[in-house]
Order: C-alpha cells, then structure tokens, then sequence
C-alpha cells in the first residue's frame, strides 16, 4: 500500500495561541477518570483538633468544626497544614476525611443532596460549570482575583474563576509532559527527546517495529485512538490549543472547534480538524508514521513493559511506573510545541479545594483554604508530597527539580479552556477520535458532529 507523508502540525497551525478566548471566566482527572486507572484509597477520617496536637484546651465559647473532604492525599500528607492552621486558630477544628476516588463525586453529590454534605471538598478544576451551584465563593476581603493573578499560575484564572470571584484554590497543579524510554532511545542512535512536532514525526519510524502478520511488536509513541491511549481526550485538547483552535465560547454559549480561520495565503480550513488529523494519522496504516492501533496494549502498560518507546501523561505516572516497572529506565521532558511558535502551549490538570454554600462557616472555611495555600505553610506539604506548586514564589525554585522541574516549568505556560460537562465533553472528544481511526469518518465531519453534540449538551443544561 502507497503511504502519504504525515500532516505536521506546522502545517495545521497558525502562530500559536497567547489567549484562549472564551475560557475566561468560571471553568479543566473524571472522577480520575482523569487517570483511566483506578488508584484505590481506603477511606480515612482523621479529626485533628487543638488538643491532639498537644496544644492544650481552647479559650472559652464553642469550637468551630469544618469538615474537610479531599481525594489522593492521606492524613499524613495534610496533618501538617491542619495542625499549623488550628494552632493559630485554636477556637476551630477541621475534621479530615480521605475519599475514594472512584466514589468521590457520586458520594458528595449525595451528602450534599441530603444536607450532610462536608464544609469543604475537593473538585476537579473542570468541574466548576457543573458544581457552582454547591459552591460558595471567597469574599474579596479574604481572597480576590487579585490576590489571585498576582501570587498564581494563569490556569487556575480559566478554571476556578466565575464573574471576577474565586470558587476553589488548589495545593498543586500537573501538566502534561512527555515520558520517553531512555534504552529505547540510545538503541535508536537519539541522545534527546524531540522537541518539537516535526522533530516528534521524524523519529516515529525509529522505533515502530511490525511482525509478518502486521501486529506491533514495537511502537514509537501510544497516540492515534482513544480507547486505549492515556488521557486522549486531553493530549488533543492540547493540540487544538497549540494551533490556535478556539475550543468554546462561554460569551457565545457554543463550540468553537469547528469554526473556519484563514491561513496566510488566505485559503480557509478548520484548525480543530488539522488537530483531530494530526492526532488520529499515528493509527492510519497509511501513513509512514503508523505506530499505533486500537489493538494495541493500554498504554501506561505498554509504556511500563517497554513496547512503546514515548507516552504523554501527568506527573502521577511517577508513582504508578514506579509500582509496575521499577526499573524501568526514562525520563520526562516538555511537551513538544509547534516549531517556530512564539509562546509555548501546556496542558493543565489538577484538583482544587472549594467551600460548600451549605457550610455554616463559610468564611472560616475560607480563611483556611487561605492560610493552607499560603507560601511558608504549602512549603511544609511539599516536604511531604512532591508535587508542582499553584504558586509562582514557590514555582520558580522548583523548576530546577530533577524529579518534577519539568512539570513545573510547563505549569507555567499551562492552558484549559471552559467545559459545560467535563465528562460529556470528554467523551465527545474520544467519540470524535474514535469516529475517524476506527469507523473512517472523515476528520471535518467528525468535528462538526462533536460540536453539535457540545451545542445540544449546553442547551441540556
């Protein structure tokens, strides 16, 4: 068979975005459905008051309890903002209660229907659209917008912010990187990861190997499908930022995916389809940088096993090669940018920490998402969890890290873009990735289907 020359994404991009429009305002792991694997937790529920941590009885009146719902970090990981914050509050008590993630939003959504919903609780940071509603903001005496843009990251603006108020303020950010096999890539004569995506076509055949039958025995990188490939639905996301793809218009209330621009030379096109295009061509057997098919393993595991020489994830998978390969030899580098753009494009994901509007104590509440959030105290959290700071004073001395630099310096350039339903949203994006590499939809009827079925679920709404 005849194979066509890849589409390269400097062919599907004008310069790249410096403003995502549509995004700013109220928002971008699915119940860590932003993780497509489960990280099970045991439930624990740890009351940390005054008096256990030896600070003796509290002054006379009534103690304030907050009760304080979290996903992934345990008791031994938050006690030290806990303890810091009743020490210098000795009339207040947060009670900690960990959460499964695989339950999490389904058992919030129920305590909060039956009234017994916790104080605060952890969101996802696209799930404000959906949960705003539950949510009660930061007073502008305890934490504005302001305080906001000058002592965070950019992201948390797009995602945690409705009509100039603050709904929820994270502990760490994650970011999309590149994960690549260091054996694999001196096998192949590379000293270094691509930087960017034409670097990123041009080693493709390096590594991607078939038997007589035509099955992989080895693959470049997991791109091309949904199914099967780790957080699709975000690294074609990242994509259509990079090239310039207006994704959703929250003035307009509508998809922007499938808008037409003009390139240079005047000839329209649809930037989000180059981007669908691009992404799906790595599981099109005819092109030369076929490497990938929805036969293929899932791809931390093919990652993990060494069939697969790059991945892209977050700076999680640390965690889980570490359980399912440990001796695996890679490294992380940047996310590979479109070559000549002049402002580099990232993609955010994290979870973030809001006050219930059921809260007795909302302003209470607040003033402890301040203090835990606060430069000197998150530094005692990253002593215990190695994670990328939200904070800019915190963010620029971790970019020298070995472990998570990398993540850091991309949480800088780090975008999202407004999602009415971020799970249905999610699943449109897979479904339109699904459409062209397994049921041969062409790539523009494939993006005007998804933003139709993004139009019908705002109007749902």
């Amino acid at each position: 068979m005849r194979k066509t020359r890849p589409n390269l994404l400097k062919q599907i991009s004008p310069p790249a975005v410096a403003n995502v429009q549509g995004v700013a305002g109220g928002s971008r792991a699915s119940k860590m459905k932003k993780t497509k694997f489960k990280i099970l937790v045991p439930i624990i529920a740890v009351i940390f008051t005054a008096a256990s941590c030896g600070l003796g009885p509290t002054t006379g009146g009534s103690k304030i309890e907050l009760v304080w719902w979290k996903v992934f970090d345990d008791s031994s990981q938050v006690g030290v903002l806990v303890e810091q914050f009743e020490k210098a509050n000795p009339g207040v008590a947060i009670k900690f209660v960990q959460k499964d993630i695989e339950t999490y939003e389904e058992e919030l959504l129920d305590a909060l229907a039956a009234g017994a919903g916790p104080d605060i609780f952890s969101i996802h940071n696209d799930w404000l659209p959906k949960h705003k509603a539950k949510m009660t903001p930061a007073s502008e005496e305890i934490f504005g917008l302001k305080d906001l843009r000058q002592n965070f990251v950019e992201v948390l603006e797009t995602d945690l912010v409705s009509d100039s108020q603050v709904y929820a303020l994270p502990l760490a950010v994650d970011v999309l990187a590149l994960f690549y096999n260091k054996d694999l890539f001196a096998s192949a004569g590379l000293a270094l990861p691509p930087a960017t995506w034409d670097e990123f076509v041009g080693v493709i055949p390096r590594f991607t190997r078939l038997d007589d039958q035509g099955n992989f025995q080895r693959s470049a990188v997991a791109l091309g499908t949904a199914d099967n490939v780790n957080r699709a639905s975000d690294i074609l996301s990242l994509m259509m930022l990079q090239n310039g793809t207006k994704i959703f218009s929250l003035e307009k209330g509508r998809a922007e995916f499938v808008q037409r621009v003009q390139d240079s030379q005047g000839k329209e096109y649809i930037p989000g389809a180059r981007a669908l295009q691009f992404y799906t061509q790595f599981a099109d057997p005819g092109k030369d940088i076929y490497t990938w098919n929805n036969r293929s393993s899932n791809s931390i595991d093919a990652f993990a096993s060494g069939q697969t020489a790059m991945i892209f994830s977050y700076s999680y998978l640390r965690e889980t090669l570490a359980e399912k390969a440990p001796f695996l030899n890679y490294a992380v580098a940047k996310m590979p940018q479109i070559k000549g753009a002049n402002l580099r494009v990232n993609y955010a994901n994290y979870w973030a920490e809001g006050v219930s509007r059921q809260s007795e104590n909302p302003e209470m509440a607040w003033k402890f998402l301040k203090f835990i959030t606060d430069k000197e105290v998150l530094a005692t959290y990253y002593e215990a969890v190695k994670q990328v700071s939200p904070r800019l004073d915190i963010l620029d001395g971790q970019i020298s890290d070995p472990e998570i630099g990398v993540f850091a310096e991309n949480a800088l350039s780090a975008k999202s873009f407004y999602k009415p339903d971020s799970d249905a949203v999610e699943n449109i994006f897979a479904q339109m990735i699904n459409d062209v590499s397994l049921r041969n939809v062409s790539v523009e009827d494939a993006i005007r289907a998804g933003a139709q079925k993004v139009d019908l679920l705002v109007r749902g709404r």
